[in-house]
């Protein structure tokens, strides 16, 4: 439903920041569904500013046509971050799900508790959390995209009946079946993203939509354990309990949540992983021979991939007479009318590159596992 823009914010002196442009297609301008879609979202952004959270800039209208400029996030979409790691045979962990999941939650705990100008709670649901929503930077910064089926105060009432908004493989039950919704959907499909993260298995993505409705709907989860063996029982334990069908035997709070997973991370005496999330990203998305970083826009998630385009169509007339524009990267949905969204393809990455398989951390934990049996050998 838009083009999005790398773009930079000039200024004096030689001042330049990078950042993004969104801007709805040409087709679906004078659509009045997309244009409203499109304003609530900067709505609900413009209220939101948390270091885990993707920060809106600017939003405007410029020859009928809505415009938002966003931080852009130098990094990667935890779904492909997934996708090479599983790739590469080099799974992400426990450790990385557990960092991704604590930002995550402190972002949604904020988002949840959020407040309007006038103290009138904003009701906040955001119905689309999923890896390809969270975005992970090559400094280890992990924050939470794509406001844009949001569910809250200032659009309440906008949702067509009938109408599923979101992506089916990451729905919680009440959702799935367009029920009524509340914050604890939200802490569900963190659920999902937590198990895929710390498996290395899709939970319920199946081969075609409606085998993956049906597994949703269903709710058959194997513990992570039976998949992945080893699998701490804390951990387990957290993510089965954000997998309960019914809300009232989840979390109740994302701030609940994320004090459990701190909890559970100091048990094991791991520090921060901002560190370990960084090594992982430029490990798997190394630069290429002219030192260009594989990387990924942070307007908005994907759930697919597409390279740069070469053309599309420019800005008649940039949104600030200081702001250059770069070529576009398509970002399409299908339209509400046309009934659910099921993954819809929302394309991000500039360039993808197969990565080489990181031997450098094999061989360094190889090392430290043999230099480790070594010294208990000879203490024993």
């Amino acid at each position: 439903m838009a083009h999005i823009f790398l773009a930079s914010i000039d200024g004096p002196d030689g001042f330049s920041k990078p950042c993004v442009i969104k801007r709805v297609l040409p087709e679906y301008a004078n659509l009045e569904a997309f244009s409203r879609m499109f304003a609530d979202e900067a709505k609900v952004a413009a209220l939101l500013t948390h270091p885990n959270i993707v920060q809106v800039f600017d939003f405007g209208k410029i020859d009928g046509q809505y415009y938002l400029a966003m931080e852009w996030i130098q990094g990667q979409a935890l779904d492909r971050v997934l996708r090479h790691a599983w790739k590469s045979h080099f799974p992400l962990g426990q450790r990385v799900a557990v960092d991704v999941g604590i930002a995550v939650a402190d972002a949604l705990a904020y988002a949840h508790s959020k407040t309007l100008p006038d103290g009138t709670p904003l009701k906040l649901v955001h119905r689309d959390v999923t890896p390809g929503n969270v975005l992970v930077s090559r400094d280890g910064i992990v924050k939470l995209a794509d406001f844009g089926i949001v569910k809250s105060a200032v659009n309440v009432e906008r949702t067509s009946v009938g109408v599923v908004k979101g992506k089916y493989a990451y729905m919680s039950p009440e959702q799935i079946t367009n029920r009524e919704l509340d914050h604890r959907s939200d802490l569900y499909s963190l659920g999902i993203v937590l198990y895929e993260a710390s498996t290395g298995r899709r939970l319920f993505k199946r081969e075609t939509v409606e085998q993956t409705i049906i597994a949703a709907t269903q709710v058959q989860v194997t513990p992570p354990s039976q998949v992945s063996p080893g699998f701490m029982p804390e951990l387990e334990r957290i993510i089965l309990r954000l997998l309960e069908k019914e809300p009232d035997a989840r979390y109740q709070s994302a701030r609940e949540l994320a004090m459990d997973l701190e909890r559970f991370r100091a048990a094991q005496n791991w520090t921060s992983g901002g560190r370990e999330l960084a090594t992982l990203v430029t490990s798997l998305f190394p630069a290429d021979k002219t030192g260009h970083h594989n990387t990924a826009l942070s307007a908005f998630g994907s759930s697919s991939t597409s390279g740069m385009s070469s053309g599309g169509v420019p800005l008649e007339r940039t949104p600030n007479p200081s702001v250059r524009l770069g070529p576009p990267v398509e970002e399409r949905t299908s339209p509400t009318t046309r009934g659910p969204v099921a993954d819809a393809a929302l394309a991000i990455p500039v360039e993808l590159a197969e990565p080489p398989f990181p031997w450098p951390i094999v061989l360094t934990a190889g090392a430290a596992a043999c230099a480790s049996a070594l010294f208990w050998y000879f203490v024993a």
